[in-house]
C-alpha cells in the first residue's frame, strides 16, 4: 500500500524565500555593481564592469515580486544592463 505526505513549511512564504536563498547578499552586490558601473571611466573597465553584472544575473533567483525583499535592485540592474546592450549594439550598428 503506498502511503503519501504532506508538509507545509513552517515559515511565511516570504521568510522560507530568505532562509533558502541570500536574497539581501545577493541585492547588495547588485547595488554595488550599479555604483561600480556608475563610475566605469573607459570602454574597457565598462565592459569587464558589465561581464561581472552578467554573472552575477545569472545568480538571480528570479523569485515573483511579493517574495523579494523590498529594495529589490535586480530590476534595477537588469535595465542597466540593457542599456548597456543597446549602447553597444547602436555603436557597432548606427
Amino acid at each position: 500500500m503506498a502511503q503519501h505526505y504532506t508538509a507545509r513549511p513552517g515559515l511565511p512564504e516570504r521568510e522560507l524565500a530568505a532562509a533558502l536563498w541570500p536574497l539581501d547578499a545577493w541585492a547588495a552586490t547588485s547595488r554595488a555593481l550599479l555604483a561600480h558601473i556608475g563610475r566605469a571611466p573607459g570602454p574597457a573597465d565598462r565592459f569587464t564592469a558589465y561581464a561581472a553584472v552578467v554573472r552575477h544575473l545569472l545568480a538571480d533567483p528570479v523569485l515573483p515580486p511579493r517574495l523579494l525583499p523590498e529594495d529589490w535592485s535586480g530590476a534595477d540592474l537588469r535595465a542597466a544592463y540593457e542599456d548597456y546592450q543597446r549602447e553597444v549594439t547602436d555603436a557597432v550598428w548606427p
